[in-house]
């Protein structure tokens, strides 16, 4: 395995889901949920799913492989329903709560990127863990064309849609078992991120326990994705294919791989990272193994973030140094789809749209990404004291190669939030963990990406019922279904340190110390 390959692969997560020592049991049939009455809400189908009889609609299935998701389900009820707390609103949302063996409790399932769809996939993965679970497609089918009529369609996306399904799903939920759920759980990241901080912000009574990894501010890190795609398409000389961020990504290893005492294929703390581009440039023309001229001004450019060109204002985190292997998604003909979809139909109001002949103005257009009604997609506001003050838990984490949207959101809310709650309240309430070699979301291998969101929620279960912050997480890396290696993750701004001596692959050789 490569030191790349390695940089993204490293962990995959020991995942363990506690149940109750008796299965909860339906108290009523799940077909009669059908005439179940709610506000605003048309119950559009309730039937029992028998165990690995589910297949996804044609292009619903979420985020990943499809298919892996949907092997070996539980039986379990299936309710579909529409909600229309507006005029203008028409929310698709689904509710599943396993025929046995469910574990007392509710998790939410938010939607990625700009919504549209309902993340089934996401959710198969919910109800593998015994929780009834439920998602919306956040008020819309397929882009954002709707914002250009249905201003109300925008708050649904933005945040009621995510509320709206909370409720509904509750309700279902305690129809169904004859109960409501002990407690209620929601993971988020990115488009699930901002319906995460939206709940927490705004009802802070709907969810116990919420963990957060790449953070949603829509307005600007769709900014930065635009940013990354200008640098190598402005000047087709700039372009960095993929095989020159591999190059690029190697000699980061290189340089920043050892930091932390062990060589490992990761940076644990990517800040400490000095790297100059300079060092991969070619003595003279092209080669395979170095980057040209305009190639290293395009990765300092990446590296410095989206910057007012007048003013020289930093208007966004950038990457990290570690995550080069993400930008190729941002590099390609076609700017990435998530940022043309809000420039096309939230910015420039032109389905239309293209930066080759209208490019961003990385000044003047500031005014236009953040319109008043725009900002209302961001999750940004770090005044969760209703949410802590009624025992909520709020866990998050990022990682440190997330080129999609930069860890430094993370850091930065994070601080926000302490500075709001204060140091005291925030250290029974909040806690953030750095994830060296994680993407966006997920990372290369599978077992990590099934295992990782459940993982979170776990540890959210046992600060509840423990009433104890965790004081670090543990990670480890899997071959041939065997552990390899484990490794610390621990509280920000701690990182984790090798003691000097002992195996580097086991765990309990690392400190957690300040940087």
């Amino acid at each position: 395995m490569t030191a790349g390959k390695s940089a993204i692969t490293l962990f995959s997560v020991l995942f363990a889901i506690s149940v109750f020592s008796q299965a909860s049991v339906a108290a009523v049939p799940c077909e009669s949920l059908a005439s179940l009455s709610l506000p605003n809400t048309t119950i559009t189908s309730a039937a029992t799913v028998a165990a690995g009889a589910f297949t996804p609609p044609a292009g619903r299935g979420g985020r990943g492989d499809a298919a892996a998701p949907f092997r070996n389900l539980p039986a379990f009820c299936r309710v579909t329903a529409t909600l229309k707390p507006t005029s203008e609103s028409d929310i698709k949302m689904e509710v599943w709560m396993p025929v046995t063996g469910w574990n007392g409790n509710f998790q939410g399932n938010g939607t990625g990127g700009m919504g549209g769809s309902i993340p089934l996939t996401d959710m198969a993965k919910t109800l593998h863990g015994g929780f009834a679970t439920a998602s919306s497609d956040t008020g819309h089918e397929g882009d954002s064309r709707y914002v250009l009529e249905y201003p109300e369609k925008v708050i649904d996306f933005a945040y009621r849609a995510g509320h709206e399904m909370t409720l509904k799903a509750k309700a279902v939920i305690a129809a169904y078992y004859g109960n409501g759920p002990k407690s209620s759980f929601l993971d988020g990241c990115g488009g699930s991120a901002q319906m995460a901080e939206n709940e927490m912000q705004r009802y802070p009574g709907d969810y116990d326990g919420i963990a957060i990894t790449g953070f949603s501010q829509k307005t600007r890190h769709a900014l930065e994705q635009m940013w990354i795609w200008d640098a190598n398409q402005r000047d087709k000389s700039s372009y960095l294919p993929p095989e020159k961020l591999t190059v690029l990504h190697n000699a980061v290893l290189q340089a920043c791989d050892g930091l932390d005492g062990v060589k490992d294929g990761l940076i644990e703390n990517p800040p400490s990272c000095k790297f100059d581009p300079g060092v991969v440039q070619c003595k003279a023309g092209d080669g395979a193994t170095c980057l040209t001229a305009p190639q290293v001004e395009a990765v300092r450019k990446i590296y410095a973030g989206p910057t007012n060109p007048r003013t020289r204002e930093q208007l966004f985190y950038p990457p990290q140094p570690g995550s080069e292997l993400t930008w190729s998604q941002f590099s390609g003909p076609q700017p990435f789809g998530l940022a043309a979809d809000f420039f096309k139909h939230f910015v420039y109001k032109d389905p239309n749209w293209d930066p080759r002949t209208r490019p961003i103005k990385y000044d003047t257009d500031l005014a236009l990404i953040e319109r008043p009604e725009n900002l209302v997609i961001n999750g940004a506001n770090p005044n969760i004291s209703e949410f802590v003050k009624r025992g909520g838990k709020l866990l998050l984490y990022e990682g440190w190669a997330d080129g999609t949207i930069p860890p430094g959101v993370a850091i930065n809310y994070y601080k926000k939030v302490v500075d709001t709650i204060g140091a005291r309240t925030a250290q029974d309430s909040v806690g953030l963990f750095m994830v060296p070699g994680l993407t966006h979301c997920q990372a290369a291998t599978d077992d990590f990406d099934s295992g990782w969101h459940g993982r979170m929620v776990g540890e959210l279960e046992q600060w509840i019922k423990n009433k104890k912050a965790p004081a670090r997480i543990i990670a480890s890396s899997s071959k041939d279904g065997k552990v390899i290696r484990t490794r610390p993750l621990c509280p920000y701004p701690q990182v984790a340190t090798y003691k000097g001596t002992g195996s580097s692959d086991d765990a309990a050789n690392f400190t957690c110390k300040a940087p």
